[in-house]
């Protein structure tokens, strides 16, 4: 199995990119559709849409959707617009604070709970940070990136690739699913794209070391007559009478590779982070390793958390 970056969204056509539009607004049954609710939902990155088309607003109408008064108002400048003072974004802002419980957050997590859109802020304030100081809250702060290690970058693609269910995109950035800025992977790789690049390369490397990891010392599940199997594992049998020759713990890397393996969906139900935010994937043993199944990743299978609890250790 290896991994492979979607195709370069400067040859995907209009056609294709409109369609994508109108699958989400169809999926999520609207038929008027947020940035937002696109960014977190579409294939493509919602800037590389409006940019290819001039606006937001220009692409709901060649997908025949409805436009709102706020999508209007803001395309035309009006006053409806405009009349959403600062006070009121501020106010927002402070409610959120509340709600998360937290000084400081960034405006990803804004977005999940808030009224207005964070592009609104960023068009009244500075920056991020000068909204939450107006707001009376503490900078958001992100690691300095002289302190940051490439692999640190790499692993945190990875866990964007994971909490997304599909490739992260520039717009995922922009809308602070990173803990680091875009500017810190364009910095250290070149681009985004390269950056996407560099990790394939490694993630595909990493996978290549855990399969010849596992032909080494034979830790195949189907293969290997040491691990012990469903039939020759009594129920009752204490755990430390198993002998296992894997840790329990699921590391990241391995975690990414078989969710990679499952399309990021959920083995059972098909649940999957790209279509519901709410899905939260985890990664499961199918011999449960309290039964003497192994860590390896033919005994490893992705669940969504509601799944994952209702299986606990029973043995399918």
């Amino acid at each position: 199995m290896e991994f492979k970056l979607n195709e370069y969204h400067h040859n995907i056509s209009d056609k294709d990119l409109l369609n994508d539009v109108a699958r989400v607004a169809k999926a999520l049954n609207k038929a008027n559709l947020t940035k937002v609710e696109y960014t977190q939902n579409g294939q493509y990155g919602v800037e590389t849409i409006c940019r290819r088309f001039g606006s937001w607003l220009k692409v709901l109408k060649l997908c025949k959707l409805e436009s709102n008064q706020f999508q209007l108002a803001a395309a035309s400048s009006s006053h409806l617009y405009t009349s959403i003072s600062n006070l009121f974004l501020l106010d927002d802002i402070i409610r959120v604070s509340k709600i998360l419980g937290k000084e400081s957050f960034s405006s990803r997590e804004y977005n999940d709970l808030a009224k207005y859109s964070s592009s609104t802020v960023f068009k009244r304030f500075k920056s991020w940070n000068d909204a939450l100081d107006k707001a009376g809250l503490q900078p958001y702060k992100q690691i300095s990136e002289k302190r940051i290690e490439t692999v640190s970058l790499l692993e945190e693609i990875e866990r964007m690739w994971i909490t997304l269910g599909r490739q992260p995109t520039v717009s995922d950035i922009k809308n602070g699913y990173s803990k680091y800025a875009l500017n810190t992977f364009s910095r250290r790789f070149g681009g985004w794209r390269n950056a996407l690049e560099a990790f394939v390369v490694w993630i595909n490397d990493e996978q290549n070391d855990i399969q010849a990891m596992e032909s080494k010392t034979d830790q195949s599940v189907e293969d290997d007559p040491l691990i012990p199997k469903k039939d020759l594992v009594p129920q009752d049998t204490p755990l430390s009478i198993i002998k296992h020759k894997t840790k329990r713990d699921i590391n990241l890397r391995l975690r990414f590779l078989v969710m990679k393996r499952d399309n990021f969906k959920c083995c059972v139900c098909g649940a999957s982070p790209a279509k519901d935010s709410e899905v939260e994937l985890h990664v499961d043993h199918i011999i449960p390793w309290s039964k003497g199944g192994e860590t390896v990743i033919g005994n490893l299978q992705t669940l969504c958390s509601k799944c994952n609890l209702g299986k606990s250790d029973l043995i399918e």
